[in-house]
């Protein structure tokens, strides 16, 4: 394997892209990094602070004077602003249905980016989302595009937001994952996509550890070829 190596996992919303992300990255003994946490990061700092979320400049002014922490908690990785553990927010449906706003400029998402390297500088990692082997990390030794049928999807997301004390229909989950689908690859700068050299990987029926065994298989596969 090499000394450093990036492994990137993009795909749609409710794929299982974080948790598969996350296992992956604990059993190659190496760092997880979610990029869209920093999208949802900015979108709660916004809300937070009351500013027009439409106002990409905004925003990254603000930015300027915000430090972005991330830290390991128990294993786990934690993003704190100004010293403000801020995690466990980023994830309720509040930000979920704000957050296009935030990722769609392509000034904020170049920002993003930015910072990902920043955060990310000399160390091995699994990154996710929905551009990271495309735009982000196109340099990255192993691709994943992660999916799965939109009815499975929407029942993930909506037993996440359950598990999080949020009550939600599965038809209305399932309205926003196919919404989301479309916004996200629409985008002129970032959009949805599956690199050319990606992975694909269809996990509507397999369970979280089948699917943290598959990605493992094939990045060995991958990285030893």
């Amino acid at each position: 394997m090499s000394d450093r190596y990036i492994i990137t996992i993009d795909g749609p919303a409710g794929s299982g892209k974080s948790t598969a992300a996350r296992g992956l990255a604990r059993r190659l003994g190496i760092s997880y990094f979610n990029s869209g946490a920093l999208y949802r990061a900015i979108t709660w700092m916004g809300l937070d602070a009351g500013m027009d979320l439409d106002d990409a400049p905004a925003l990254i002014e603000r930015l300027g004077r915000v430090r972005i922490e991330l830290r390991d908690l128990d294993g786990t990785e934690r993003l704190f602003l100004d010293g403000r553990d801020v995690t466990d927010g980023l994830f309720e449906n509040k930000i979920s249905r704000e957050v296009h706003r935030v990722a769609d400029p392509p000034t904020i998402r170049r920002e993003v980016g930015r910072l990902a390297h920043e955060l990310n500088a000399g160390r091995s990692f699994v990154t996710e989302g929905r551009d990271q082997g495309t735009e982000v990390w196109p340099e990255a030794q192993v691709k994943f595009y992660l999916d799965a049928r939109p009815e499975v999807r929407a029942q993930r997301r909506r037993l996440d937001l359950e598990k999080r004390g949020e009550r939600i229909r599965q038809e209305e989950v399932l309205r926003q994952i196919l919404e989301r689908d479309g916004r996200d690859r629409a985008r002129k700068v970032g959009r949805l996509r599956r690199a050319d050299d990606a992975i694909y990987v269809d996990n509507s029926d397999l369970d979280v550890e089948e699917t943290i065994e598959r990605l493992l298989e094939l990045t060995r596969e991958r990285l030893e070829s």
